[in-house]
């Protein structure tokens, strides 16, 4: 048995009050969120009936911080990665409440990224070998502009990929449990409790979100301020255990565990520049939309895109255990990535 499992009762219980926690916290913003607005009205792109509070990220964010005072984690540690994580979600509500500049959000959003890579000195400083079986990829000076660049995608990448009930949740709960397990195999405590905890907190907000129970009155959304955080979670998870001498696996693993989000906030910004638009401006012809619009119905397209999730998520999983060449890791994330573009692409022309 390993070591840290000696600890396993501390953590169960962690589990259970990250749960209650979220689910207590939802409950009080509720009334709360309803009063002052912070809530998500119908239009064009939404479809859902009347106002929904927007107190997801809120309750996750509360579960989360709760539950990891209890743990073996040296909150002294993790200081920087939960003081990032508190400026998030703070900027997320307020975009939340009401629509923050883009500029302003981005200015967050790199000082949460500076605070994580120059202050907690977690950074991107190799790709591994991608493209030499004999090489790694060194970044050398260009760590922190690309640490700052992944951080800031991923940190957006849920909320451009999300659009229907579950989606966000969804999907970055496959890539929590692919980081506990992956965790739990190399015996890393920090990274196992960090995403067991993360997946403890969505759990609850799925309930909500899926509207399971029937409770339509109660469905809430998660809002910017969990979709981003969620994103900062897993960006620091990822670069945590993909990179230095004790990295539980390679870089372009990575890749494939966040691999939905990835691939579509890429497609959907190529999409957006390629038609000379705003890469901020929504549009309706992200994956869930034209799935939906080729038939399927929202339960439908939720099924699939998270099999689609698991799928990648596998995929990297395998290749990690088998030790599988990086470089044809790389090059089967890559064919992925254009066969989903031409796939977009040929689904969009058929709609027209």
């Amino acid at each position: 048995m390993n070591i840290f499992f000696v600890e396993i009762g501390i953590l169960n219980t962690a589990i259970v009050i990250a749960v209650v926690s979220t689910l207590l916290a939802i409950a009080v913003l509720r009334p709360f969120a309803l009063s002052v607005n912070l809530t998500d009205s119908p239009n064009k792109r939404k479809k859902h009936k009347g106002l929904i509070p927007l107190i997801g990220g809120l309750g996750m964010f509360f579960g989360f911080l709760i539950s990891v005072i209890i743990t073996p984690i040296d909150l002294i540690q993790i200081k920087f990665f939960l003081l990032s994580s508190f400026i998030i979600v703070i900027v997320g509500a307020l975009d939340d409440h009401h629509d923050m500049a883009v500029r302003y959000r981005f200015f967050f959003q790199i000082m949460a990224a500076l605070i994580i890579s120059l202050l907690a000195g977690i950074n991107i400083e190799t790709l591994g070998n991608i493209f030499s079986p004999r090489e790694e990829l060194i970044l050398n000076s260009g760590s922190l502009i690309v640490t700052i660049v992944a951080i800031i995608v991923a940190i957006n990448a849920l909320n451009m990929s999300d659009g229907i009930h579950g989606l966000a949740g969804c999907t970055s709960l496959c890539t929590f449990l692919s980081l506990a397990y992956f965790s739990h195999i190399s015996g890393n405590q920090e990274g196992l409790i960090i995403a067991s905890l993360m997946c403890a907190v969505i759990l609850p907000f799925l309930f909500y979100n899926l509207n399971i129970g029937n409770l339509s009155e109660k469905r809430i959304f998660m809002g910017d301020a969990g979709s981003m955080f969620i994103g900062l979670v897993i960006s620091w998870l990822l670069i945590n255990l993909s990179q230095g001498e004790d990295r539980i696996f390679a870089p372009v693993t990575a890749l494939w565990l966040f691999a939905f989000p990835i691939i579509e906030i890429s497609t959907t910004t190529f999409r957006r520049i390629s038609s000379k638009k705003s890469i901020f401006m929504p549009d309706l012809n992200h994956a869930h939309h034209i799935l939906i619009r080729l038939g399927f119905g929202q339960k439908s397209t939720l099924i699939i895109l998270i099999l689609f999730s698991l799928f990648l998520s596998v995929i990297g999983i395998l290749g990690e255990l088998y030790r599988a060449d990086e470089r044809v890791m790389f090059l089967g994330f890559i064919l992925i990535f254009l066969m989903y573009i031409f796939s977009c692409k040929l689904a969009l022309r058929y709609l027209k």
